[in-house]
């Protein structure tokens, strides 16, 4: 009798349930275990959105807070060990810090994670690390020492697919940091480039404003050495004050789309239409 009352009840359509219960995961992750045990089918359909997002942290470092809000799960280095390799092949936005996780698993959370199109690399790119992290061939909003560009050639097909690259100044004076702006003109679909401190002086402003295919030139330094600069003249030109820390903005763009990068082209286009000042350069955050 169970049976026939169970098979009588009303069932969504499967497209439909499916659809439910990816709405559900998308908008809390952390919640995704708990949804896996519903049904076989169920679990199927969102497991892989509990590793869509991957931001790693050692237990000494404590970002509960900042992951929970967002309704994330908290992944340590040592996750690899616990849960199957291939599950990480979901990850679709990876933030990895070397101080964090240690140079043991660092290349096994790089080799694991190549179907990511967001990675933040917060990593010195010394030739081991360019090796490991070769396999990425997907990216599109890469953050990377800029030692990854100071060579005389553009090294790896990581940068094949990059629209949005943000460079972390990690160089020291013997780097050729004149390679980087003829680099980032070979790196056939960039649209968009962010420069930290110190970077906004080392790196020619009339370079970056010659380069035809950049759509949105960054400065995140308050202190960006403007006067002068042709990039003053220049409509993708935009210098940023970053009042959030670089951990829960990059979260914002992974999770709800509303990252530096969002705010830049939102101020740009303001710009362009005429709502705000020409003349203003630095859009607050």
């Amino acid at each position: 009798m169970s049976n026939r009352r169970a098979l009588s009840e009303p069932r969504l359509p499967p497209e439909l349930e499916h659809r439910i219960f990816k709405i559900a995961a998308l908008a809390r992750p952390i919640g995704v275990p708990t949804l896996m045990l519903v049904a076989r089918r169920i679990k199927i359909w969102v497991e892989p959105i509990l590793y869509r997002v991957v931001f790693l942290k050692d237990s000494a470092a404590d970002y509960t807070d900042v992951l929970h809000y967002r309704g994330l799960p908290t992944f340590t280095p040592d996750a690899l060990k616990k849960r199957s390799q291939q599950s990480f092949g979901h990850v679709r936005h990876l933030f990895i810090d070397d101080d964090l996780v240690g140079e043991t698993a660092l290349t096994s959370w790089l080799l694991a994670c190549t179907g990511a199109t967001n990675l933040y690399a917060w990593l010195i790119c010394t030739p081991g690390i360019l090796d490991s992290i070769s396999g990425f061939m997907n990216i599109q909003y890469l953050t990377i020492d800029v030692r990854a560009l100071c060579d005389t050639t553009v090294p790896l097909p990581l940068f094949l697919t990059v629209t949005h690259l943000e460079l972390l100044d990690f160089t020291n004076e013997s780097d050729n940091v004149d390679c980087v702006c003829r680099n980032l003109s070979l790196i056939p679909r960039l649209t968009h480039v962010a420069l930290n401190w110190r970077l906004d002086s080392a790196l020619s402003h009339a370079t970056l404003c010659a380069n035809p295919q950049l759509q949105c030139i960054v400065f995140l330094s308050p202190m960006a050495p403007l006067d002068g600069s042709p990039l003053l003249d220049d409509d993708r030109f935009a210098c940023i004050n970053p009042r959030v820390h670089f951990y829960p903005d990059w979260l914002n763009g992974a999770v709800f789309g509303q990252d530096f990068w969002y705010f830049a082209d939102a101020f740009l286009a303001a710009r362009r239409a005429g709502t705000i000042d020409r003349t203003y350069p630095r859009p607050l955050k």
